[in-house]
């Protein structure tokens, strides 16, 4: 029974496209989409065995079989932004279209993975209508971002280390201390979070920009906060009110931007650089890669080949990291474990 709800629950995030929490994170009035049909049994096996070789060379398959089917291309390219293979998938995503896939699902999969790449802009994607707040948010974002880019302050581009507590409550992976205009705040980093959640909208400590609206999962723009002396400006957010008021959470999506290394033999949490270059063999002493699947949110790890993928908060994923050095590498889809 195990088997087969880890095959349809990570599928389900996998293959069929953002969840509803990602919707509800970019358009808060919207309605939860009605979910695709499950996957077939075959990737639903592979997936469940830890095979995703395998179930990226049926993925293949199927579209080399239905090369004009915008189902199999869409499912392909799920499963390729999955292994953090963006722009791969983003064209697969535009031949779906191309052959017939639904508008609105291809602009949801298309702003699902635009949360891991912060250049890209939002109002541009094929078919999404953003809110009239949600557009002023992002264009007050890419300003943000722009002013960042032009800027000569060394602490927009400087590395930070800063003490980091990890978590074992099979939620979160941990916490750390960040600054903003107003004071410190709590900031929890959350798996089954997309972006950043914050308890509400006139927070007295990092003072983020309305548009408008203010109820719960209304869209904010942080203008800076501090991470030790790293400064981080235009970080989009939005209003969860079930949240302490003195806390943050933040999704791993922002953290895949940021390239985090975390380090639970020292308890620190390390924001690389913004020149760093993060070179990463494939093999080494001491070196490990997890194959890893974004689950949109979460993230799944897969122990070995033969064995059923697990959540990295869970006490099985925990164990995977604990005592070791590791962050995410976007280049071999893993999480590079050093020990």
């Amino acid at each position: 029974m195990r088997l087969r709800a880890v095959a349809r629950v990570g599928l389900a995030l996998l293959l069929t496209g953002a969840s509803a929490a990602s919707v509800a994170a970019q358009l808060p009035s919207a309605r939860p989409p009605k979910p695709e049909p499950a996957p077939p049994p075959r990737a639903e096996s592979l997936f469940a065995q830890g095979r995703l070789r395998a179930m990226e060379e049926q993925l293949y398959a199927d579209v080399a079989r239905k090369p004009r089917d915008p189902a199999a291309r869409g499912a392909l390219g799920r499963y390729l932004a999955s292994r953090g293979r963006f722009t791969i998938a983003e064209v697969l995503f535009e031949e779906a279209l191309r052959f017939g896939a639904d508008t609105a699902s291809i602009a949801q999969a298309l702003m699902t993975i635009a949360l891991y790449r912060p250049e890209v802009d939002r109002r541009r994607i094929v078919g999404l209508r953003l809110p009239a707040h949600e557009r002023d948010r992002e264009i007050a974002r890419l300003n943000a971002r722009g002013a960042s880019a032009r800027a000569t302050d060394s602490a927009l581009t400087v590395g930070a280390t800063v003490p980091f507590t990890f978590a074992e409550d099979g939620r979160t992976l941990g916490s750390f201390t960040v600054r903003g205009t107003g004071g410190t705040m709590r900031a929890v980093i959350d798996p089954r979070v997309e972006g950043i959640t914050l308890a509400r909208a006139d927070d007295p400590v990092l003072l983020s920009q309305r548009f408008g609206v203010t109820r719960d999962g209304a869209p904010l723009l942080i203008p800076e906060l501090w991470i030790g002396p790293r400064r981080v400006t235009g970080l989009a957010a939005r209003v969860d009110a079930s949240l302490p008021a003195d806390e943050m959470r933040i999704g791993i999506d922002v953290l895949w931007a940021w390239r985090v290394q975390f380090d639970e033999r020292t308890g620190t949490l390390h924001v690389p650089a913004a020149d760093a270059t993060l070179r990463t063999p494939a093999s080494a002493p001491g070196l490990t890669h997890v194959p890893l699947a974004l689950g949109f949110p979460g993230v799944w790890l897969v122990p070995s080949v033969g064995r059923m993928p697990v959540m990295i908060e869970s006490a099985e994923g925990r164990a995977l990291l604990r005592g070791a050095r590791w962050r995410f590498e976007p280049q071999f889809a893993t999480v590079v474990v050093e020990r």
